[in-house]
């Protein structure tokens, strides 16, 4: 498996995903401003990897932490501000320094400061080990959804599939989201061809989704992010599915910019679009998408083409690094605990509440 995070000897260990497919560049540091500057920077990006690195740099910060125990609340309180600071739209940041602040509220009073390390660090490496778990049950689950929606298809063949941007170990750590459901529906020999979108502007599916499924040997093309239409329009395409960055109540989906566009043209189509994404990612303070901040980046990344200038520094550009999809575009919602479909306020909330029965009977 692709080795895109590691933590070992108050170090972290990333693979540089600015350079590749061209280059493999591993970064080893234990300096938490550089983990936060390769979130900001996405030299790691993925909305589950980001809450592994985010778990992670906390970790650093605290490990290399110098000062008296009186004064370490103030500098756990603006590490945390810093880490949160890094990515506003990916949920799973927030969800990883929440469980670092319920360590903190819950046994820093009552611990010393090398005993309190290690509880951070075993919060940090719990978070990291759920996500590689996460990924198999939702490739798990997809696989049981695409044979139940697509079973007359998959009588005569195999299915084509479409996905945008990069949801595999490069954005997981684990199996992946979106891209785990599509290797494991090939493994079982449901997939013909896989249609990765190139992600504009930064081209994750032509640089990172292409690369993984290279390393799988799995049968792909690459295409413009504009030619979805034609490809559906063609019926080259049975089905699409994509990650997610912060899913509403409501079950409206923040990802990659480019995605509301193949999910209206799967609509017209009558085609399946599906979500993969952990509980996790869901947000259920926000009661539907128009809650989701949507990150803008800097219109250099819209400028230039892999460090290539192809417009002038003076023309005006909009670049937001995610869009929006409604509820109602999306034919489910696949996570950990179960493929969610139909009125998703109700599905989310069951999903929690077995979850978190799962939970607690597994502690007992």
């Amino acid at each position: 498996m692709i080795d895109a995070i590691s933590f070992d000897q108050n170090r972290i260990k990333y693979l540089d995903q600015r350079f590749l497919p061209l280059k493999e560049t591993y970064v080893d540091t234990n300096d938490y401003l550089s983990a936060i500057e390769a979130i900001k920077t996405l030299a790691v990006r993925g909305a589950p990897l980001i809450g592994i690195v985010a778990g992670y740099t906390v970790v650093l910060a605290v490990q290399n932490y110098e000062g008296k125990k009186k004064d370490f609340k103030a500098y756990f309180t603006k590490i945390i501000a810093e880490v949160e600071a890094s990515r506003p739209t990916a949920v799973n940041l927030f969800y990883a320094t929440a469980r670092m602040k319920a360590v903190f509220n819950n046994h820093f009073e009552n611990s010393q400061l090398p005993e309190f390390n290690e509880l951070i660090l075993k919060e940090a490496r719990a978070i990291h080990e759920k996500e590689i778990q996460n990924c198999e049950d939702m490739a798990r689950f997809g696989v049981e959804q695409i044979k139940k929606d697509l079973g007359h298809i998959l009588a005569e063949r195999k299915l084509n599939v479409l996905t945008h941007c990069n949801t595999g170990t490069l954005a997981t750590g684990g199996l992946g989201t979106a891209l785990g459901v599509i290797k494991k529906a090939y493994q079982e020999g449901l997939i013909n061809c896989v249609y990765t979108a190139e992600s504009r502007p930064l081209l994750q599916g032509l640089r990172l989704t292409a690369w993984e499924l290279e390393q799988e040997q799995i049968p792909f093309f690459s295409h413009a992010d504009s030619s979805s239409g034609i490809l559906m329009q063609r019926g080259k395409v049975d089905f699409a599915i994509v990650g997610a960055d912060r899913i509403a109540a409501n079950g409206d989906t923040a990802n990659k910019i480019g995605t509301f566009n193949h999910a209206v043209l799967c609509h017209e189509h009558g085609l399946p679009f599906y979500i993969a994404a952990p509980l996790s990612t869901i947000d259920t303070t926000i009661p539907d998408g128009t809650h989701i901040p949507i990150e803008e980046r800097n219109g250099d990344e819209l400028r230039s083409i892999y460090g290539r200038q192809v417009a002038t520094a003076s023309t005006p550009v909009v670049n937001y690094a995610f869009d929006m999809t409604p509820a109602k575009f999306i034919r489910g919602i696949i996570t950990e605990t179960a493929a969610l479909s139909a009125d998703y306020v109700q599905a989310i909330n069951s999903a929690f509440e077995s979850s978190n029965s799962a939970t607690v009977g597994s502690s007992c």
